[in-house]
Protein backbone atom coordinates (compact mmCIF):
# COMPACT_ATOMS: atom_id res chain seq x y z
CA UNK A 1 0.00 0.00 0.00
CA UNK A 2 2.79 2.42 0.89
CA UNK A 3 4.67 1.61 -2.29
CA UNK A 4 1.63 2.53 -4.39
CA UNK A 5 1.26 5.85 -2.58
CA UNK A 6 4.91 6.67 -3.15
CA UNK A 7 4.56 5.92 -6.86
CA UNK A 8 1.52 8.21 -7.10
CA UNK A 9 3.34 11.01 -5.27
CA UNK A 10 6.34 10.62 -7.55
CA UNK A 11 4.14 10.82 -10.64
CA UNK A 12 2.48 13.99 -9.30
CA UNK A 13 5.88 15.56 -8.71
CA UNK A 14 7.05 14.59 -12.20
CA UNK A 15 3.89 16.00 -13.76
CA UNK A 16 4.45 19.34 -12.04
CA UNK A 17 7.83 19.64 -13.70
CA UNK A 18 6.78 18.24 -17.07
CA UNK A 19 3.58 20.29 -17.35
CA UNK A 20 4.81 23.32 -15.43
CA UNK A 21 6.96 26.18 -16.48
CA UNK A 22 10.22 24.40 -17.21
CA UNK A 23 11.50 27.28 -19.32
CA UNK A 24 10.68 29.71 -16.53
CA UNK A 25 12.53 27.48 -14.10
CA UNK A 26 15.62 27.43 -16.33
CA UNK A 27 15.54 31.19 -16.83
CA UNK A 28 15.19 31.68 -13.08
CA UNK A 29 18.30 29.54 -12.53
CA UNK A 30 20.31 31.72 -14.91
CA UNK A 31 18.91 34.89 -13.29
CA UNK A 32 20.02 33.64 -9.87
CA UNK A 33 23.47 32.83 -11.25
CA UNK A 34 23.92 36.29 -12.75
CA UNK A 35 22.53 37.94 -9.60
CA UNK A 36 25.21 36.11 -7.60
CA UNK A 37 27.80 37.27 -10.13
CA UNK A 38 26.68 40.89 -9.78
CA UNK A 39 26.65 40.75 -5.99
CA UNK A 40 30.13 39.24 -5.82
CA UNK A 41 31.64 41.75 -8.24
CA UNK A 42 29.95 44.74 -6.62
CA UNK A 43 31.26 43.53 -3.25
CA UNK A 44 34.72 43.01 -4.72
CA UNK A 45 34.64 46.49 -6.25
CA UNK A 46 33.80 47.97 -2.87
CA UNK A 47 36.65 46.02 -1.29
CA UNK A 48 39.06 47.26 -3.98
CA UNK A 49 37.97 50.82 -3.38
CA UNK A 50 38.14 50.96 0.40
CA UNK A 51 40.87 48.47 1.31
CA UNK A 52 44.46 47.76 0.39
CA UNK A 53 43.34 44.85 -1.81
CA UNK A 54 44.89 44.94 -5.28
CA UNK A 55 43.49 44.04 -8.67
CA UNK A 56 45.89 41.11 -8.88
CA UNK A 57 43.30 39.01 -7.04
CA UNK A 58 40.66 39.62 -9.73
CA UNK A 59 41.29 36.40 -11.74
CA UNK A 60 40.90 34.26 -8.61
CA UNK A 61 37.75 36.11 -7.57
CA UNK A 62 36.35 35.70 -11.09
CA UNK A 63 36.95 31.93 -11.06
CA UNK A 64 35.42 31.50 -7.60
CA UNK A 65 32.47 33.64 -8.68
CA UNK A 66 32.06 31.53 -11.81
CA UNK A 67 32.10 28.30 -9.82
CA UNK A 68 29.55 29.56 -7.28
CA UNK A 69 27.24 31.06 -9.90
CA UNK A 70 27.34 27.99 -12.14
CA UNK A 71 26.74 25.77 -9.10
CA UNK A 72 23.66 27.82 -8.19
CA UNK A 73 22.35 27.56 -11.76
CA UNK A 74 23.09 23.82 -11.88
CA UNK A 75 21.34 23.33 -8.55
CA UNK A 76 18.23 25.16 -9.77
CA UNK A 77 18.16 23.38 -13.12
CA UNK A 78 18.60 19.91 -11.63
CA UNK A 79 16.10 20.59 -8.83
CA UNK A 80 13.61 21.71 -11.46
CA UNK A 81 14.11 18.64 -13.64
CA UNK A 82 14.42 16.22 -10.70
CA UNK A 83 16.70 13.85 -12.63
CA UNK A 84 20.02 13.74 -14.49
CA UNK A 85 21.72 16.15 -12.09
CA UNK A 86 25.15 16.02 -13.70
CA UNK A 87 23.72 16.60 -17.17
CA UNK A 88 21.61 19.59 -16.12
CA UNK A 89 24.46 20.97 -14.04
CA UNK A 90 26.89 20.74 -16.95
CA UNK A 91 24.30 22.33 -19.24
CA UNK A 92 23.76 25.18 -16.78
CA UNK A 93 27.52 25.73 -16.50
CA UNK A 94 27.90 25.79 -20.27
CA UNK A 95 24.99 28.18 -20.80
CA UNK A 96 26.26 30.44 -18.00
CA UNK A 97 29.72 30.57 -19.58
CA UNK A 98 28.40 31.28 -23.07
CA UNK A 99 26.13 34.07 -21.81
CA UNK A 100 28.90 35.53 -19.67
CA UNK A 101 31.32 35.42 -22.58
CA UNK A 102 28.80 37.09 -24.93
CA UNK A 103 28.07 39.85 -22.41
CA UNK A 104 31.78 40.41 -21.80
CA UNK A 105 32.54 40.43 -25.53
CA UNK A 106 29.79 42.95 -26.23
CA UNK A 107 31.18 45.21 -23.52
CA UNK A 108 34.74 45.04 -24.87
CA UNK A 109 36.08 46.08 -28.25
CA UNK A 110 37.33 42.63 -29.33
CA UNK A 111 35.85 39.17 -29.63
CA UNK A 112 38.45 36.45 -29.05
CA UNK A 113 38.56 33.17 -27.18
CA UNK A 114 41.60 33.03 -24.95
CA UNK A 115 43.00 30.52 -22.49
CA UNK A 116 41.19 32.29 -19.65
CA UNK A 117 37.89 31.63 -21.43
CA UNK A 118 38.66 27.93 -21.60
CA UNK A 119 39.57 27.92 -17.90
CA UNK A 120 36.32 29.74 -17.11
CA UNK A 121 34.38 27.10 -19.06
CA UNK A 122 36.09 24.25 -17.18
CA UNK A 123 35.40 25.87 -13.79
CA UNK A 124 31.78 26.60 -14.75
CA UNK A 125 31.23 23.02 -15.93
CA UNK A 126 32.70 21.65 -12.70
CA UNK A 127 30.69 24.04 -10.53
CA UNK A 128 27.52 23.35 -12.49
CA UNK A 129 27.99 19.59 -12.20
CA UNK A 130 28.44 19.80 -8.43
CA UNK A 131 25.39 22.05 -8.16
CA UNK A 132 23.40 19.65 -10.34
CA UNK A 133 24.30 16.68 -8.16
CA UNK A 134 23.27 18.60 -5.06
CA UNK A 135 20.10 19.87 -6.71
CA UNK A 136 18.82 16.48 -7.80
CA UNK A 137 19.61 14.95 -4.41
CA UNK A 138 18.08 17.70 -2.26
CA UNK A 139 15.54 16.75 0.34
Amino acid sequence: MKAEMKKKQKKKTEKKTADGNVALCLVRGMAVAFAITCIIFIGFGILLTYTELTEESLPLVALVCTALSAAAAGYDWAACMQKKGIFWGLAAGAVYTVLLYLITSLASDRFALELSGVMTLIVALAGGAVGGILGVNRK
